[in-house]
This record gives structure tokens, sequence and C-alpha cells, in this order.
């Protein structure tokens, strides 16, 4: 019997998108509403005095506004892993020196934590980081993580709120599947 010989994947139908397309109307939405998310962390932490904005909150605002069902994306899971996130990094730098291997054991143990807790979220990995680097003390758990977390949770809500009356209204673009 002859072989059947299979023919390779190209390298192109092995690494490009598979994630479903996302409607230009949601990533509109979603972009604005993410810049306007951060504009109000940056705002808000002018107008008190103190910042509620870190990097990490960047990478939730896609979470929260592209994906707004997602489970990862659920306030408890932004507030909860970024607040356990931020523990776990004060943590590790109140016994260990910031280095290439606590800034690794930190993030690892930040992990762990989120997952056993069951509010994993992804861009709350950054956070030990920040906190190492910039030798935070244990008042950066407050702000700007808590407070910030629970604004952007806020922003999300509302984001999806407007959301589900939009998509009420007569001649709305379809509900996102």
């Amino acid at each position: 019997m002859a072989e059947r010989r299979t023919r390779r994947p190209s390298l192109w139908s092995r690494v490009r998108p598979t994630q479903p397309a996302i409607p230009w109307h949601t990533i509109v939405g979603a972009s604005v509403a993410g810049a306007l998310t951060i504009a109000v962390l940056g705002l808000g932490g002018d107008l008190v005095g103190t910042p509620i904005l870190i990097a990490a909150f960047g990478s939730s605002c896609v979470l929260v506004f592209l994906l707004p069902d997602a489970p990862l994306s659920k306030p408890i899971n932004v507030v909860g892993g970024h607040l356990l996130s931020a523990l776990c990094g004060l943590a590790v730098h109140a016994v260990l020196p910031t280095a290439w291997w606590s800034l690794g054991l930190a993030v690892g143990i930040a992990m762990a934590v989120m997952a056993a807790a069951r509010v994993v979220h992804p861009p709350a990995g950054g956070t030990p980081i920040a906190i190492m680097l910039a030798h935070e003390g244990w008042g950066y758990l407050l702000t700007p993580v808590l407070a910030g977390a629970l604004v952007l949770s806020a922003c999300a809500l509302a984001y999806r709120f407007l959301l589900r009356r939009l998509e009420r209204r007569p001649g709305a673009p379809a509900p996102r599947g």
C-alpha cells in the first residue's frame, strides 16, 4: 500500500490569530472606556494628592473592557487579584532583597495565592514586580492598589451597565456572543 503523505501545516497556520474577531463598535467603545478609566485614575490621584494608578491597571483595562464577560474580568478578580498580589509582593520584599530570583518568587507566590483564592487576574501578576522594583511600603496596598482597583472596577461596572442599556435600544447592534 502506498503511504499517505500528510501535509505539514505552514508556519503561518500555526501562528496566525485564532481568537474570534471583535466587532468594531466593541473595539471603539472598549478603547474609549479604557482610556477614560486610566484618565480618571490619573486625575483622581492628582485630586486626592496620592497616586491611585499603577501600570498593571492598563492591562486590567484590556480585560475588563474588551472581554467584560470573561471570568477573569469580574470585579472580585480585579480587586482580589491585585490586592493579593500586592500582599505577596510586599511580604517577599519585606524579607528578601530585590533580585531577579525574588521577583520571580513573588510573582509565583502571587499566582498560587490568586489561584487558591479563585480570584485569578493575569494583569495582577505585574503588581509584585512594581512593588519590589520601586521599594514600596505597606501603604501601597491601600493606595494605589486597593483604591485604584476599586475605581477601575466601578468604571467597568458602569461600562457594562451602559452596554446593557444600549443593547436594549431599538436598532442597536447585536449583543456580543
